[in-house]
């Protein structure tokens, strides 16, 4: 018997039979059809709106579903590409067998036929899947050229800039708002502006099907629909192609039944201040670039966009907690350190370093307000004390202190303590080596406050910490080059679970100030680590550093803040 090698029939004669078993558990008749493609499974299904051709690749590696497709359909329908392609599936959270090819192939197969029965039903009333998806379909149509938008898609109707980059194999364009800053490969291939214009529909004619192109009718469509307003705006976009041709952009909007907005585009030729019907239409698919848009789909909390913290200390910790805020969606982030970047920070740092020498708000500053669009860092390159000087409270809405100096962050502790404006303070700091990390939040009003972690069993104020590892009185700075460059040895991977652990928990009480009295205590949290490299130098550790590993965050905290502490008073056991 000869095995099924790439392109056997055995292989597509096991699918149809696969197939064929599947269809007939629900009733569907199903035939096969002539195929030239040899790894090709071609068949036809009987649906109750029309027979369905599929034509299956039974040659995927099948760690995904097979590419199916029908015949183009005559009128666009949902999930249904212009040349005919079927999406089946998205990929996310999918699990395959690859042992059993012929099975992966009936459920695609049956997968498929359930959809275009579905796209038919749309299509009969309204199209209002089809308009969901209408992004995916206008991407396939011929001619089709990438574009990014810069601007945000919010239904408001305003004329744009478009750049287009014709050096390119493919050209490129890119809109944004007249008035900002152009992106970077514009700037680099100092590409002229071209005359563009965003409008928005309640609705849109439908796309071409195949074999036909977009052509100005879409153009056309799109202008009978326009208000007196969006009028306007239009006799702005074709006013300067009375003299001579423009070649212009025209970019619309339309609502989605699922929620959000569908943006298409289209380029196209005005002569004597009117369409030129003769001149070619080319689509345009739009990838958004807009801050809004990029953090909703990167998974950015929309709600965060409006906050202020301040981040005082720029370190290795310290960076973590402004890349994790920013990457968690707050928008506004005061970063204050004296300090500047050196090599010596270059392993446990965030920044690259290009930055060595410069200062390290300034260095955060450059290198994550490129990579987080919308994101505003105002750098601080003074000591947190001479910040405080001049700081206004009511700016922001959370505070990280993330210098590791427990006699100054007491102080400001002690010193917020009682304010006018109620806002979570996280203090978090390291511990030597691989003992661990900690995070302490308090509340400017209220009990609870970093001053309640010094104190002894009885109560009473110590110079030692209660949440510390590491027994007192025991040296633990290095130095390479001398006592200049002393330094506290920890690591990278320490320093990055710390400041996740710093940042994660402001956040959470970000979002408790939304959740009553109740909700803003204050509360203690931390990681343990494996303490070797910390016993191999023979550093003494406290019973905390071996009881925390089984102490829960609500036992932790109730020992932190759970007798009265002379400078918040805070009687109560607060909650996590």
């Amino acid at each position: 018997m000869v095995s099924a090698e790439v392109g056997d029939p055995v292989k597509v004669d096991a699918a149809f039979d696969a197939v064929k078993s599947a269809c007939s558990l629900r009733g569907i008749a199903v035939v096969r059809m002539q195929e030239s493609r040899p790894t090709i499974l071609a068949v036809e299904l009987t649906g109750a709106t029309r027979n369905w051709p599929l034509f299956i690749d039974c040659d995927e590696a099948h760690l995904r579903l097979p590419w199916v497709a029908t015949k183009p359909p005559t009128t666009p329908l949902a999930h249904v590409s212009y040349s005919g392609a079927v999406c089946i599936d998205d990929g996310q959270g999918l699990s395959l067998d690859p042992s059993r090819p012929a099975e992966i192939v009936a459920h695609a197969a049956l997968k498929a036929y359930d959809l275009l029965e579905e796209s038919a039903v749309d299509a009969a009333t309204g199209y209002g899947e089809f308009f969901n998806e209408l992004e995916g379909y206008w991407l396939h149509l011929p001619g089709s050229l990438r574009s990014r938008a810069y601007f945000e898609v919010d239904g408001k109707s305003r004329m744009v800039k478009g750049f287009v980059n014709s050096r390119l194999k493919t050209p490129n364009w890119y809109f944004v708002e007249p008035e900002t800053d152009r992106p970077r490969d514009v700037r680099q291939e100092k590409l002229a502006g071209q005359r563009a214009l965003y409008v928005h529909l309640d609705a849109l004619e439908l796309p071409p099907a195949k074999p036909n192109k977009l052509t100005t009718a879409f153009i056309d469509a799109v202008h009978q629909q326009l208000t007196p307003e969006q009028l306007n705006l239009w006799n702005q976009l074709l006013g300067p192609s009375k003299n001579s041709p423009k070649q212009l952009a025209l970019l619309v909007s339309a609502p989605r039944q699922a929620g959000g907005l569908s943006l298409v585009a289209a380029v196209f030729t005005a002569r004597g201040g009117g369409i030129d019907k003769s001149a070619s239409v080319t689509p345009l698919t739009m990838r958004r670039h807009a801050p809004q848009y990029m953090r909703e789909r990167g998974g950015s909390a929309l709600e965060l966009s409006g906050k202020h913290v301040a981040v005082l200390g720029a370190g290795a910790v310290g960076s973590v907690v402004v890349d994790t805020l920013a990457a968690a969606g707050v928008r506004n982030l005061t970063v204050v350190d004296h300090d500047e970047y050196s090599a010596d920070n270059v392993f446990r740092h965030l920044l690259e370093p290009i930055y060595i020498d410069i200062s390290k708000p300034v260095g955060l500053k450059l290198a994550l307000e490129r990579r987080y669009p919308g994101l505003s860092i105002t750098p601080v390159t003074s000591t947190a004390q001479k910040w405080w000087k001049t700081a206004d409270l009511r700016q922001y809405d959370g505070i990280v202190f993330a210098f590791g100096a427990p006699s100054v962050e007491r102080s400001f502790s002690r010193v917020l303590k009682g304010g006018r404006q109620e806002i979570p303070v996280v203090f978090t700091w390291l511990e030597a080596m691989d003992l661990g990390g900690h995070s302490v939040l308090m509340w400017t009003k209220g009990d609870g406050c970093l001053d309640c972690a010094y104190r002894d069993d009885e109560g009473l104020p110590s110079q030692a910490s209660r949440t510390s590892f590491l027994e007192p009185n025991q040296p633990v700075t290095r130095n390479l080059t001398g006592c200049a460059g002393a330094f506290v040895p920890f690591g990278p991977i320490q320093a990055r679970k710390t400041g996740l652990l710093a940042a994660e928990h402001l956040l959470s009480a970000m979002t408790w100030a939304t959740a009553g009295d109740d909700a803003r205590r204050p509360s203690y949290r931390f990681w343990v680590g494996e303490g070797t490299a910390a016993a191999k130098q023979g550093l003494r550790t406290t019973p905390w550093f071996q009881a925390a590993r089984t102490t829960s965050y609500k036992e932790a905290t109730r020992m932190v803040f759970g007798r009265p502490c002379l400078h918040c008073r805070a009687p109560k056991e607060p909650s996590p």
